[in-house]
């Protein structure tokens, strides 16, 4: 099951554009360094690289879906696109000021998600930053599908959800050789049908330790 993140090639190849919503990036710009090349790792339909585009020029995007840069509004998105392993990258040491990884641990197996870590430390420049996010248990979304490791699920498609705690997180970024700047919980309610739902997930910035 080692290629199982290929499941979204095949998600956004028959669903096309999945996410929708929009992101606080002006809660955490200042925590963040923009101002060289950022990268956005799982940028997937190009919902959040919208949104990035507007606060930095130098992004580029990289998912190891090729499919997902055919959709809406990826396809329209004038900047470099590269289909890569988050496990792998296929990129140099010390490349970027900043890396986003918005819910790439939250679809990854556990043996996987500290691989991913020390690679965003490995690239990411001597005084770069990166914003990584996550859901915790108490989203809407936890305990649908197949139970296949504590706290994650083997959902429709072949799609992996797992859900962290903050202790969780910030214990694999630490292992990563990455230091904790910052930590937020964001959560609001949903309502779908006249019942409200909890959606609730976990940020953290932050940049490469003395490791």
């Amino acid at each position: 099951m080692d290629d199982y993140p290929l499941a979204w090639n095949l998600s956004y190849k028959s669903k096309g554009q999945q996410w929708r919503g929009l992101f606080q990036y002006s809660k955490f710009e200042k925590d963040l360094e923009l101002g060289g090349k950022v990268l956005e790792l799982g940028s997937g339909d190009g919902n959040s690289a919208s949104q990035i585009l507007k606060l930095s020029e130098k992004i580029i995007c990289l998912d190891i879906a090729v499919s997902s840069f055919r959709t809406l509004p990826m396809k329209e998105l004038a900047m470099p696109k590269i289909v890569g392993d988050a496990r792998m990258l296929p990129l140099k040491a010390g490349g970027f000021s900043t890396v986003i990884c918005r819910h790439v641990l939250t679809h990854v197996r556990h043996d996987d998600s500290l691989l991913i870590l020390k690679e965003v430390r490995r690239i990411l420049a001597k005084n770069g930053t990166a914003l990584i996010e996550v859901f915790t248990p108490d989203d809407m979304r936890y305990g649908k599908g197949k139970m296949i490791e504590p706290d994650t699920f083997l959902r429709q498609e072949n799609l992996i959800w797992r859900f962290y705690t903050m202790g969780e997180l910030k214990d694999l970024v630490e292992k990563a050789g990455l230091k904790i700047k910052k930590e937020d919980i964001l959560a609001r309610e949903v309502r779908h049908d006249g019942v409200e739902y909890q959606r609730e997930s976990l940020v953290v910035i932050a940049g490469p330790g003395l490791q």
